[in-house]
């Protein structure tokens, strides 16, 4: 993974991020005020011996003095020096091995001076605590040497301290925050890397070993019959124009004259990107014909909202003509052959010789597009790709199984199919999906002024006319 594809990653998630990052905080700020509170105080003293000439001579380090205080410190949180405590401190109401577990106690290395430090669910506890502490040193040494020529003398008495030293609210918000945050990034990248789908351009292309013809944004306007409209969505119209554009340099010296949309699997939008092609190529002044060749799930008469009763399957049968069977979209040079009957044979009759005729015959005076079925489940598409000029993938973003993908792009390839290239569906039109397809300024104002608006219209024959000059 690249610099760059990591400040992808995070763009695209950030907003989970954050969250992690808030929750996080949350949780370490409730761990803190579910703690008990901890008040430490210390207090110290100098340990004296017979001999000593004083606190001067403590303080500049006798030898014997720094000897009996390095002797003394395990005294600090021993049993009987916690016994002494209690005894004479009940109102703490702590038994000895707790009082043992709060003291601690260090040595100055450059004199006898002996600091001890006691910690206490209150600040008048950790006060009582450190001050007894001292004296009780001194009474269990002295009963341990059989005599009074040791001393600890208190030199600063403890005060009471009313921050606590536990817990550190601020420590636990800031590492709550950091495992929140590493949680939802540790999620993020576990999910990337079990993650099957289409999510980029690159995953496309190295999935499938093609270039993306063209790009159709994530929305409503490329949905159903709204596709055959101008709508406020300039960025769906303006991918549908860029798809045309690119599908006619795929070959400046021969360009295409049918092509065949298809998709791996169900439901990826190939007859929403045929007959929005389709449309946009009529638009611009082609003739275009679109045959709908999914004879298992026909819908393209649905988009276009015109009668499916008789179609491909009547014609190819040769029940009826063609010129019977072709529909013409309002007033304009796109025209369409619906699916008609469902027949219980459809790979017979899609890679029937007689479907190679038509499509030959058609592509003379027409731009062809075809919907055909999906390359997976059936065969129907791979049969067709023989018969036209250039197979076109249909892969939508978030949905496609990458490994999908190169199976159908496989299988294609394997029967001498014309790939030239895919389409990629559904691209998000915000955030990290619109800054990284191209789409990002999806909601920028002044859209309508730059690119303007396609109103031209260009000059309609029918559909029967050009046959009619075709055959002079």
């Amino acid at each position: 993974m690249t610099i760059l594809d990591f400040i992808r990653l995070t763009r695209a998630n950030l907003k989970y991020l954050l969250a992690g990052l808030l929750i996080g905080a949350l949780l370490g700020l409730g761990y803190s005020l579910l703690q008990p509170k901890v008040y430490a105080s210390s207090s110290t003293g100098y340990v004296t011996v017979a001999g000593s000439a004083g606190i001067g001579d403590v303080i500049s380090g006798s030898s014997a003095a720094k000897e009996k205080a390095a002797g003394y410190l395990s005294l600090a949180n021993s049993r009987a020096v916690a016994e002494r405590i209690v005894e004479q401190h009940p109102e703490l109401n702590m038994d000895p091995s707790e009082v043992a577990g709060r003291l601690t106690a260090t040595q100055d290395s450059a004199s006898a001076l002996i600091k001890v430090q006691a910690t206490g669910n209150t600040p008048e506890d950790a006060q009582v605590l450190a001050n007894s502490a001292l004296e009780s040193i001194a009474f269990v040494a002295n009963e341990l040497e059989g005599s009074n020529a040791v001393r600890v003398v208190p030199l600063e008495d403890a005060l009471p301290n009313q921050t606590p030293i536990s817990p550190n609210t601020l420590r636990n918000i800031l590492l709550g925050s950091l495992a929140g945050f590493l949680a939802v990034y540790g999620a993020v990248f576990l999910r990337k890397a079990i993650d099957t789908k289409v999510r980029t351009r690159d995953d496309a292309v190295k999935s499938s070993g093609l270039g993306v013809l063209g790009m159709l944004p994530q929305s409503d306007d490329l949905d159903g019959a709204k596709i055959l409209h101008e709508t406020g969505n300039h960025v769906s119209q303006e991918s549908i124009r860029q798809l045309r554009t690119n599908l006619r340099f795929v070959n400046v010296d021969n360009p295409p004259k049918s092509v065949l949309l298809t998709s791996s699997e169900p439901g990826e939008g190939k007859s929403t990107a045929a007959s929005a092609l389709a449309h946009a190529l009529a638009e611009s002044g082609q003739p275009t014909i679109i045959i709908d060749a999914d004879l298992r799930r026909p819908t393209v008469a649905k988009k276009f909202r015109i009668d499916s009763k008789v179609g491909l399957t009547e014609v190819i049968a040769g029940q009826i003509e063609l010129s019977e069977a072709v529909k013409q979209f309002k007033d304009s040079q796109l025209f369409i052959l619906p699916a008609g009957r469902i027949p219980p044979n459809p790979s017979e009759l899609l890679g029937s010789d007689k479907m190679r005729s038509l499509i030959r015959e058609l592509s003379e005076e027409f731009m062809v597009i075809i919907d055909a079925p999906p390359v997976l489940p059936v065969t129907d598409a791979v049969l067709l790709s023989n018969s036209v000029d250039g197979v076109v993938l249909v892969v939508s973003v978030g949905s496609t199984s990458r490994e999908h993908l190169q199976e159908a792009s496989n299988n294609l390839q394997q029967v001498g199919a014309k790939l030239i290239g895919l389409v990629l569906n559904r691209v998000p039109t915000g955030g990290f999906g619109g800054g990284y397809y191209g789409f990002g300024y999806a909601s920028s104002k002044g859209y309508t002024a730059y690119y303007g608006s396609d109103t031209s219209k260009n000059q309609k024959r029918g559909f029967s006319k050009k046959l009619t000059n075709r055959s002079k």
